[in-house]
C-alpha cells in the first residue's frame, strides 16, 4: 500500500503533481520539499510583470489555503541532502530522514553560468527566482543601462520589460540570430526586428571574454576583438541545466536530465522524475529535457497517475509560449526535420501569423504570432495527427477548424 509520497521540488511540476494526486483521490501522505521559503509561484512572470513592478511578487500557483486543505505537508527551505534508494529514504538537514513509498524528483533547472574573468563582480546577475527578479528590478529604469548576455527566450523577455522602464538595453548573442533554438531563424529575425524597434540594441556573433569592474562592481564587458561595452548591470541569460545533483548522487545515470520512460519512471523502481529535470521521451522519437511550462504540467499529471498504479504512457510534444516586444508567440512540436513550412497570415502588416511544418500529409509543428485562436486549432491538428493537404492549408479561405472536423484523426506514433 502506498502511504507516503515524497516530492522534491517546489516548482510547477512538484505542485502540479501534488494537486493531481489529490484530484485522483490519493488519500495517503504527500510531502513537498523545496529550497525556497514559499511553495510554487508563477515563474514566467519574473521576466514580465514582476520585473516591471506591475505586481509586487509572482502569483502563487495554488491558493495558500490549498496545501492545508489538501493535507499536503510543506517542508519549506528544507534541502534534501541525499537519497537512499536501497531503503527508500530521504536524508534531511539536522540528521533527520523520511521514508517514502514513491518519490518524485521535480528539481527543475539551474541557470547556466559563464566561467569568465569578472563573473563574480557585483552587478553580474542571473534570473531564476523571485529574489533574482527583485534584484534586477531595482537596477533598471531611466538612465540605467542593462547588458544581456544571451538572446534566448528569457533574455528577449527581459529586454522587452527593461526597455519599457526606460532603461538602455543591449543584447549580446553569440549566434548569428536571436532565438534560433526555440523559434528558428525566420521568427527569430522577426523578433529581433521588433526588439530593435523598441530601442533594444542587438549585437550578434558576439564573443564575450570578460566582465570588467571598478571597486568590485561590473562596469563593462570585453569582447574577443578587443572592443568593450559599458553597462551598469549585466544579466547572464545563456540557458539552464537540469538540476540532477540528487539523482547523480544516488547513482542514477544522467544525460542532460534524468532519463525516464513515458510515464516518468526512472531506472530505479519507485523513483519518478518530471519537469525540467526529466529527460522525457518525445512523440516523434528521441528524448530530452523540454524546459517548458506546459510540458511540465502534462508530465506531472502523468507521473501522479503512474505512481498510483494507473500508468498511461505519454510521449511529449514540445509546447511553449512567450511574449516578446508586445507580441504573444506560441509553439508546438519540433521545428527541425522533414517537411515544408507554410505561412498563413502576415505579421508584417499587423495581421496574425501562423506557420505550419507539414510532412507526409500531417502538421508536425506550428508556431504563431498573435494568432491565439488559430494556434489552438493548429495544436489540435498536431496532437491528433489529422490528415491534411497542402492546397487546402495554403488557401486563406480554408478554416483550420473545418479541417479538424472533416477528417478522422490518426493515432500518433
Amino acid at each position: 500500500m502506498i502511504r507516503d509520497i515524497a516530492i522534491v521540488g517546489f516548482g510547477l511540476a512538484g505542485a502540479s503533481a501534488a494537486r493531481s494526486l489529490r484530484d485522483q483521490c490519493y488519500d495517503g501522505r504527500v510531502h513537498l520539499f523545496g529550497d525556497e521559503p514559499v511553495p510554487a509561484y508563477d515563474r514566467p512572470s519574473l521576466s514580465k510583470s514582476v520585473l516591471s513592478g506591475a505586481v509586487a511578487e509572482a502569483p502563487p500557483l495554488l491558493d495558500a489555503d490549498w496545501y492545508a486543505d489538501a493535507a499536503v505537508e510543506i517542508h519549506a527551505g528544507a534541502r534534501v541532502q541525499q537519497i537512499d534508494l536501497a531503503h527508500r529514504r530521504l536524508h534531511l538537514p539536522a540528521g533527520t530522514h523520511l521514508t517514502y513509498d514513491r518519490l518524485l524528483l521535480a528539481t527543475g533547472a539551474r541557470a547556466r553560468t559563464l566561467n569568465l574573468p569578472g563573473a563574480e563582480l557585483e552587478g553580474v546577475l542571473s534570473l531564476r527566482d523571485q529574489v533574482d527578479s527583485a534584484n534586477l528590478r531595482s537596477r533598471i529604469g531611466p538612465g540605467m543601462s542593462l547588458l544581456i548576455v544571451g538572446g534566448g527566450l528569457i533574455g528577449c523577455e527581459v529586454a522587452t520589460t527593461a526597455r519599457k522602464t526606460g532603461a538602455e538595453v543591449r543584447i549580446l548573442e553569440s549566434a548569428d540570430e536571436l532565438l534560433l533554438r526555440v523559434l528558428g531563424r525566420r521568427l527569430g529575425a522577426w523578433c529581433r526586428e521588433r526588439l530593435e524597434a523598441l530601442g533594444v540594441v542587438v549585437q550578434r556573433n558576439a564573443r564575450v571574454t570578460a566582465f570588467e569592474g571598478k571597486g568590485g562592481r561590473v562596469h563593462a564587458v570585453a569582447f574577443a576583438d578587443g572592443l568593450r561595452v559599458s553597462a551598469d548591470t549585466v544579466l547572464v541569460s545563456v540557458g539552464a541545466e537540469p538540476d540532477t545533483a540528487l539523482a547523480q548522487q544516488a547513482g542514477l545515470a544522467c544525460a542532460r536530465g534524468v532519463p525516464v520512460d513515458a510515464t516518468g519512471l526512472s531506472a530505479c523502481p519507485e523513483l519518478f522524475v518530471a519537469g525540467d529535470a526529466a529527460c522525457w521521451p518525445l512523440r516523434g522519437g528521441g528524448q530530452r529535457s523540454l524546459e517548458t511550462y506546459l510540458n511540465s504540467q502534462a508530465q506531472a499529471a502523468t507521473v501522479a497517475a503512474a505512481m498510483l498504479g494507473r500508468a498511461e504512457p505519454s510521449p511529449q510534444v514540445p509546447r511553449a509560449w512567450t511574449e516578446i516586444a508586445g507580441h504573444r508567440i506560441q509553439t508546438i512540436g519540433d521545428f527541425e526535420g522533414l517537411g515544408s513550412w507554410l505561412l498563413r497570415g502576415d505579421a508584417e502588416s499587423g495581421h496574425p501569423l501562423l506557420m505550419l511544418r507539414v510532412h507526409d500529409g500531417a502538421v508536425l509543428a506550428a508556431m504563431s504570432v498573435d494568432a491565439t485562436k488559430d494556434f489552438a486549432t493548429a495544436a489540435r491538428l498536431v496532437e491528433a495527427g489529422t490528415p491534411v493537404s497542402l492546397p487546402e492549408l495554403r488557401d486563406p479561405a480554408t478554416k483550420l477548424r473545418d479541417l479538424l472536423r472533416a477528417r478522422p484523426s490518426v493515432a500518433p506514433s
